[in-house]
């Protein structure tokens, strides 16, 4: 084994722990807030915040300092596309995850001990939450085909992820969004509008 094949084995062990445990989290979520219970989707929340905090984060350092072991290991160009866009993916879900997701998890706990679990402000910071980790689930697949392809000088590759990035994205907002307009509670009429 090399310096080199010991760092790419680490970075591919820790993106496979957090992209799998992403994917995970979503499809227990999927099939939590499908029950409709209040209860059940307060608790998986709070174990999500746990398990962001003591798996995904570190998952994400190691990922990040493996990955650098790997560049300067073989010198390579820090300049390549698909580099600088792992690099902006992963800085900018680390920036989501501890500057919201993180956060949002304990205000989350903090809304449910006050007005319990059913809440509409309780589910809706849910739902919110669920709604960007679907996104940053849409990024880290496109960053995982985009470090298996390296699209070094092919900008048609490079461009066509990043597109297929942007319809995924569009795509996670638009299924909440028609979500959101479906579990709403219907308009009531006031009693001034008679």
């Amino acid at each position: 084994m090399t310096w080199y094949t010991f760092f790419k084995s680490v970075h591919v062990f820790a993106a496979a722990v957090w992209f799998g445990g992403a994917f995970m989290i979503q499809a227990f979520a999927f099939r939590i807030t499908r029950t409709g219970d209040a209860r059940r989707e307060a608790e998986f929340a709070k174990d999500s915040e746990v398990v962001g905090m003591r798996v995904f984060i570190p998952a994400t350092w190691l990922l990040v300092l493996a990955g650098i072991g790997m560049m300067v290991n073989l010198h390579l160009s820090w300049g390549q596309n698909w580099i600088v866009l792992g690099l902006i993916a992963w800085a900018v879900s680390f920036v989501v995850g501890a500057g919201f997701l993180g956060p949002e998890g304990g205000r989350i706990a903090a809304v449910i001990e006050r007005d319990g679990p059913d809440s509409d402000e309780a589910r809706r910071r849910i739902r919110r939450i669920l709604l960007i980790s679907r996104c940053e689930l849409v990024v880290l697949l496109v960053v995982i085909v985009n470090m298996v392809v390296k699209p070094v000088g092919n900008a048609g590759w490079f461009w066509g992820l990043i597109a297929a990035m942007a319809v995924g994205l569009a795509a996670v907002v638009a299924v909440y969004s028609s979500s959101s307009i479906k579990s709403a509670p219907p308009a009531t009429r006031s009693p001034s509008a008679t």
